[in-house]
């Protein structure tokens, strides 16, 4: 005599319904990657906006700082034969527009509007004054112009 066990029909084969269980792990491990990858990724788009402008203030400021503190020392290097001419000035300011003004005392005091390499950058306005007699000690004060920035004709 012949035992035969029935089972309950499953609808599938029973080694097929045993494949099905590793898909929806894996389905699931999927879906939670993904919401780990979104979640990192948002949160490093909401940093990088947050800091983005101000790294890009403090890159600005510090582009102009070192622009205006060339300028002093060229400056300052080319009134060291006791004079400092058109020419001398042009040169140092290469293609920027400036305007000279030599007082009475002996002292230049050149207004340099300085063009930032980058065209979203406001152009800046510096005032530089060397102090008489002119020579090997001679430095470059500088701060930002009081008056109108000169302008290229």
């Amino acid at each position: 005599m012949t035992h035969h066990t029935e089972h309950p029909p499953t609808g599938l084969p029973a080694g097929r319904a045993k494949a099905r269980r590793p898909a929806g792990a894996v389905v699931v491990v999927l879906v939670a990657l993904a919401a780990l990858v979104l979640a990192v990724v948002g949160t490093l788009l909401w940093w990088l906006g947050d800091r983005l402008p101000e790294g890009a203030d403090r890159t600005r400021t510090e582009n102009q700082r070192l622009q205006v503190a060339g300028l002093a020392r060229q400056l300052a290097d080319a009134a060291h034969d006791g004079e400092l001419t058109d020419s001398e000035i042009d040169r140092v300011a290469r293609a920027d527009p400036w305007r000279v003004d030599r007082p009475d005392d002996g002292a230049v005091r050149i207004v340099v509007t300085t063009v930032p390499a980058l065209a979203d950058e406001p152009a800046s306005c510096t005032e530089f004054t060397l102090p008489a007699p002119l020579g090997p000690a001679t430095e470059a004060a500088h701060q930002p112009a009081k008056e109108a920035c000169p302008v290229r004709d």
